[in-house]
């Protein structure tokens, strides 16, 4: 009966290691911009997928917790990398917001001025 247990409590474990690592992976192609490069339904179903993951990661460490409070380093480096990923993430996220925020402020013409500008649009015509 132990062994069954240790058993189960190894295939958790495996299926938690390849689901951080999954969603880490995930965390990276978004950081790279490869979900602005791709069609707007593929990035959509990718983050959806991502979402499922973290379901999933979340799901399989409670049941692998039940079984054994222990776990082995390969899962201990996967969830590092997926911590440092999920980081990094945040931090490009922040990042492109405040862009976001200062192009949008441009546009509305909110700061000093640089140069001539179409009052419909805001598009910078020259500089003065």
């Amino acid at each position: 009966m132990a062994t069954a247990t240790s058993d189960d409590t190894t295939r958790l474990m495996t299926r938690e290691y390849r689901a951080a690592r999954r969603l880490a992976r995930l965390f990276r192609i978004e950081r790279a911009g490869g979900l602005a490069r791709r069609p707007p339904e593929i990035a959509k179903r990718l983050v959806a997928r991502r979402g499922r993951l973290v379901d999933e990661l979340a799901r399989l460490e409670a049941q692998r917790r039940a079984l054994a409070p222990w776990t082995i380093v390969e899962l201990d480096l996967a969830m590092g990398a997926l911590a440092r990923e999920v980081d990094s993430a945040e931090r490009w996220c922040l990042g492109r917001l405040a862009e976001l925020g200062d192009e949008l402020a441009r546009r509305r013409g909110a700061g000093g001025t640089t140069g001539l500008r179409d009052g419909a649009a805001g598009q910078l015509l020259g500089h003065g």
